[in-house]
């Protein structure tokens, strides 16, 4: 637990920086690296690391995505789209001359997880580029880490029912429970904070409603990475962070929240989260 302390303190030390001037060229650095350990602990965890004609350029493209998002602002959909089908048939068709070395199960799992897991953390650039993104980009830590939080100690005290055990043999329907009312409430709380220091006003309701639909998510983006792990069979995905285990150990909801967050407050009006 001291460690875990220890680095949790450390980590969000290292962070605010990135926070604070994520107007500049510094929040996608943060944001591509991230991307990129990321991949690169997912391409260990399959086996397909070792494959450098694959693992390189996916590592390296997940590394750009988010420069992409942010500064090829014409036509970036149909950029984005066309790297990630020439990624695709490229891996495949590393499969394909392979000579069976790289099975098609390996390159089929590395594709889906690197667009999984380079849309995440490119999402997070987007977020913060949306009007009132400043404030917005932030939830996509907030609600999942709240979520993750308040779920494991409502979980511990209150506890009984196990929600799935087969994939997380210690999460509670309890737990998922009071996780998600303790991140409402927070995310509520952030939004009246937002409102007194700025001359953003929250809207209550969108703000409430958004943050009950992505807690929901973010448990699915954990529960999801808890599969993969089981699957093929780590502990974590990695070292980076003492006590806590790699890039998709402590970023697993972070990355599938995002793009939920984004789609919901930018392309539905009801769910603008500020005015």
């Amino acid at each position: 637990m001291k460690q875990r302390v220890i680095t949790a303190i450390v980590m969000v030390a290292v962070m605010i920086p990135f926070f604070i001037f994520s107007g500049t060229p510094a929040f996608p650095v943060l944001a591509g690296f991230l991307a990129a350990v990321g991949i690169f602990e997912m391409q260990r965890c399959i086996g397909s690391v070792k494959h450098y004609a694959v693992s390189v350029p996916t590592v390296i493209a997940a590394a750009g995505m988010p420069f992409l998002v942010r500064y090829v602002k014409n036509d970036v959909i149909g950029y984005v789209f066309f790297i990630c089908f020439a990624l695709i048939t490229y891996t495949f068709a590393v499969s394909v001359f392979s000579k069976h070395r790289f099975q098609v199960e390996t390159a089929a799992f590395s594709c889906s997880t690197a667009v999984y897991i380079s849309f995440g953390f490119s999402a997070l650039v987007l977020l913060r580029d949306l009007e009132h993104g400043r404030y917005i980009y932030l939830l996509a830590f907030i609600i999942p880490w709240v979520t993750d939080t308040f779920a494991y100690f409502c979980g511990r005290a209150f506890g009984k029912h196990k929600l799935i055990p087969d994939v997380s043999p210690k999460k509670t329907v309890e737990g998922s429970v009071g996780g998600t009312v303790c991140a409402v409430l927070v995310t509520l709380l952030y939004g009246l904070l937002i409102g007194a220091v700025t001359e953003s006003k929250p809207n209550y309701l969108p703000l409430a409603l958004v943050t009950l639909i992505v807690s929901l998510v973010s448990q699915c983006g954990d529960l999801i990475m808890s599969l993969v792990k089981r699957k093929f069979g780590i502990k974590d995905y990695g070292k980076l962070f003492p006590g806590h285990g790699g890039v998709l150990d402590r970023f697993d909801s972070v990355i599938c929240v995002s793009p939920f967050i984004y789609f919901m407050t930018e392309f539905i009006p009801v769910l603008k989260l500020f005015s």
